[in-house]
């Protein structure tokens, strides 16, 4: 009975930990405060409309050739993108000119045209089509994205499916069949085109791809054609041609984050007209550390620029600024000065309605003459609109024939409009209390339960207890720092090192040679500068990269070992004859690595650069998903088998059977690793058999501990961190056609846990092949069937198998407590597990209250959080209980 309470206690525990975690996430990411839309600006939109330099705009999402900028016909421009750098979101700022949600991670996944409709919301899209030439048309081509938000919007469109992918040839290809035809009408007030295939191959190859010069010359010949066509068409000549990036990339190519690469967009402003304002501006320039070139502005700043260029209303929620170097463009520049001051009246609106300005009055008369006394920055805006409001009727009765830069630096309206934007950026908190309250509770239950299970489990102290707890108690402690989180792979290095030294130091106090015993030091430290992670960059990584990637088959020798070891081990574990167990094994591994070259080839052929042209011509004929679907029903009936022999035969051994079964999921694990990664797989598996080789040193405890110091590093390791930008999605289409949301999501986090997934399953080796008792002194002592050796009681079968099976029985020793059933020690290594993972999650839902009102809210603990919930529902209620309580049941 009390065995029952305890498997119930520790259900109940993880089905509350994601339970809890996503419930506090639902209070936690939330859209913006809702609140009453600003009032109008009074404006002459007829005027607005005949003093616009352009009457129809295309915009396209991609970057301008330099010529262009050489040549001053094009503006170039750094526009800031937000965090989150994710497509929905950068669509939505890009055309409201409001700041966004992390909510719109979860939208940009779903691929839900329901969840993404935006029902009425203020654009420039509605605006120009509401205001201006009603007759004409609103033409859009490109990414689905802006289909799902805007389905009302576009006149005549042809939307492609950006999210899969692998594609990033025919997806633009889609798009651009459709730009001759469109330049030659004069239909439409707006054509909008995103190509999202250069994105698509960052995402595959990253920045440095082969492909990726090839597909910037195929852009580059649609900006041509539509530069010309500006240039020859009648009907086109008071065409605004706006090329601009949606977001950037990381070193990785991934983006979603706030990283320099990431938050840096290219804004790029074309036409003839330009010349009249621009003598030109070098082009290419050299590269900056930040990636900041020309002018910097914030992306939300495109939707005033065009509200002005084009000539309508700017939208009332907008926190855009429109760029005083265009005054000039206008037919009168009085104008133009005009349309700043009504920016600055637009953002003063927006300004008096989101923020509470009750106390505000009295507080400006602190303010001098210049607005730098001002006690709070409500007051300091305040008195800057006072200044601006003042100057600008000024020049209004005046009519003062002044230059337009006398009058823009007199009137300094865009130096208001910046202390505004810069106020009402800050992200607002919308937390629903309750349940932020409901998750931490829930969380906080979970831990009460897993003590009450381990009181009536009687575990016993020991120093991996203690270690356990010193571990996560500081951890926790370090959640509550911003600067510590976002570094986190720093605690996990140094801890995982510690944990190694320390079981490295019992191994040398056993009488194991002490270099053999701590070579598994020095490889955890070799993982550790295989791949960058967080904001620090460490040169000994860049080195190891350089290496590897100017010589790329010391790089695929390297993989090459890491399969044939596989291969090696599998023979080992298969179970039939000699001869068929290697040819099984070895055909299996022989598909891995023919399906891993063909994807490389296709992602990153530069890779494979020593290959002869015949070769990779091949190999862009195979067909992928097939050829690993293929490998994909070899394992499985591998699986069937290895459980069948187990269930039928009795000579099947339990341990070789769950070796077999978990190096079948290493093989899947390694097809979704990227090729450098591969070579992490000998150095994991040399610790594992080290560990397994003083499996009779090892508590439960011990063994729980080893596998989450090393999972934790592990995913650090392989490229991980606490930024969205570091999901990798690269793999997470291996084996699929098309966008199966649920299929390509789940595969997409597994290729990113690939290290803890690894050894969370290597821990269910050590546990099976390590069943200890302590006696008072703290010695460990085996039993088991057959002879014995020492403490050691082992038959003649296992000792040919290199294993011990224990049963439960009483020590002859009266001092020592009983010997464990298997069952209790897996109950043990999944309770520590499962008590990492909510202690965790707690401290980091605490933090999120703790520092609701600090900007570290939104910029670390939200993309941690994030992290938060692909742990605990991933890791810890998919593979940790789910998996591996599977695996244990049905094999162990």
């Amino acid at each position: 009975m009390v065995r029952l309470h305890q498997k119930m206690l520790l259900l109940a525990a993880n089905l509350l930990i994601p339970l809890g975690a996503l419930v506090f996430m639902t209070g936690y990411f939330r859209g913006r405060p809702s609140t009453q839309n600003p009032p109008e600006v009074a404006m002459n939109r007829e005027s607005i409309a005949r003093s616009a330099p352009f009457d129809k705009s295309q915009l396209v999402a991609y970057s301008s050739p330099p010529r262009l900028i050489r040549s001053g016909t094009a503006m170039p421009f750094t526009a800031r993108a937000a965090s989150p750098t994710l497509t929905m979101s950068r669509i939505k700022a890009m055309t409201q000119g409001t700041s966004q949600s992390f909510l719109d991670l979860w939208l940009n996944i779903a691929n839900s045209p329901n969840a993404a409709r935006q029902h009425d919301v203020d654009t420039w899209l509605s605006r120009l089509k509401k205001e201006k030439d009603v007759e004409k048309k609103m033409v859009y081509y490109g990414t689905k994205t802006w289909l799902m938000l805007y389905p009302e919007i576009f006149d005549r469109h042809d939307g492609v499916d950006s999210y899969y992918v692998p594609d990033f040839t025919i997806v633009d290809q889609n798009i651009t069949r459709h730009v001759s035809s469109e330049l030659q009408k004069d239909d439409w007030k707006a054509l909008v085109m995103h190509f999202p295939g250069l994105d698509h191959l960052a995402h595959q190859g990253g920045p440095y791809s082969a492909h990726m010069r090839p597909k910037q010359k195929e852009l580059d010949g649609v900006v041509q054609e539509i530069y010309e066509a500006i240039e020859q068409r009648s009907h086109m000549q008071d065409t605004l041609f706006v090329l601009l990036g949606d977001h950037g990339m990381n070193e990785k190519g991934n983006h979603g984050g706030s990283a320099p690469g990431e938050i840096a967009s290219a804004l790029t402003f074309i036409s003839p007209k330009f010349k009249s304002i621009s003598k030109g501006l070098q082009s290419p320039v050299t590269t900056t550390k930040n990636y900041e070139y020309y002018s910097v502005i914030e992306q939300v700043d495109i939707v005033p620029i065009l509200s002005g260029l084009l000539g309508f209303s700017i939208p009332v929620n907008s926190l855009g600024i429109f760029v005083s170097d265009f005054v000039q463009l206008f037919q009168k520049p009085d104008d133009g000065v005009d349309f700043l001051l009504r920016n600055a009246r637009q953002m003063m609106n927006l300004f008096e309605t989101k923020a509470n300005l009750n106390s505000t009055m009295e507080e400006v008369s602190s303010c001098d003459s210049t607005c730098s006394g001002c006690h709070t920055d409500k007051s300091d805006i305040v008195c800057l609109w006072k200044k601006v409001s003042h100057a600008g009727s000024e020049w209004e009765i005046s009519n003062d024939a002044a230059s337009v830069d006398e009058l823009i630096r007199s009137i300094d309206a865009p130096k208001f409009s910046h202390r505004v934007q810069d106020y009402l950026s800050i992200p607002l908190n919308n937390l629903h209390t309750t349940r932020l309250l409901v998750g931490i509770t829930a969380l906080t239950m979970t831990i009460l339960l897993l003590i009450i299970g381990i009181a009536l489990s009687h575990i016993k102290w020991d120093s991996g207890i203690l270690a356990f707890g010193l571990l996560v108690g500081i951890h926790a402690r370090t959640m509550f720092i911003s600067e510590l989180v976002e570094e986190e792979h720093h605690y996990w290095y140094w801890a995982s090192l510690a944990w190694t030294a320390y079981l490295g130091f019992k191994s040398i106090r056993k009488g194991h040679f002490w270099v053999k015993a701590f070579i598994p030091v020095m490889l955890q430290y070799l993982t550790q500068c295989w791949n960058q992670s967080g904001d620090t960059t460490y040169p000994i990584v860049d080195t190891i990269h350089d290496i590897l990637f100017e010589n790329p088959l010391l790089l695929w020798n390297f993989a090459l070992v890491a399969y044939t070891l596989w291969a090696n081990s599998m023979a080992t574990h298969l179970g039939t004859n000699k001869l068929l167990s290697r040819i099984v094994s070895f055909g299996l591994c022989l598909v891995a690595v023919v399906f891993k070259i063909c994807a490389t080839q296709r992602d990153n052929p530069e890779l494979l650069i020593f290959t002869p042209d015949w070769v990779k011509n091949s190999m862009l004929g195979v067909d992928q998903t097939q050829l690993l679907r293929m490998m994909w029903i070899c394992m499985f009936g591998c699986l069937v088998y290895l459980i069948a022999r187990l269930k039928l035969s009795t000579r099947a051994s339990r341990i070789d059977t769950l070796a077999g079964v978990i190096n079948l999921a290493n093989l899947y694990l390694m097809s979704q690793s990227k090729p450098k990664n591969l070579v992490l797989y000998p150095i994991f598996n040399f610790q594992l058999q080290w560990l397994l080789s003083r499996s009779s040193c090892l508590t439960p405890s011990e063994i729980s501990l080893s596998a989450l110091v090393l999972a934790q590093s592990s995913f650090y390791s392989i490229g991980g961190s606490n930024s969205v930008a570091s999901l990798d999605i690269t793999n997470g289409f291996n084996g699929i056609q098309g966008y199966n949301v649920t299929a390509v999501f789940l595969q997409t986090v597994l290729s990113n846990w690939v290290g803890p997934v690894w050894w969370t399953l290597a821990g269910l080796r050590n546990t099976k092949q390590t069943k200890v008792t302590a006696n008072s002194n703290g010695k460990v002592h085996l039993s088991g069937n057959g002879t014995t050796r020492g403490n050691r009681a082992v038959s003649a079968k296992d000792v040919s198998l290199k294993e011990v099976s224990i049963r439960a029985t009483s020590p002859k020793n009266k001092s020592e407590g009983p010997l464990k059933k298997d069952g209790e020690v897996f109950f043990e290594y999944l309770t520590f597990q499962t008590f990492y993972t909510a202690s965790s999650s707690l401290a980091v839902m605490l933090a999120c209250v703790w520092l609701r009102d600090d900007p570290s809210l939104w910029t670390v603990l939200a993309p941690k959080y994030v992290y938060v919930g692909l742990w605990t529902v991933f890791q810890q209620l998919l593979i940790n209980f789910g998996l591996c309580t599977s695996i244990w049941r049905v094999v162990a």
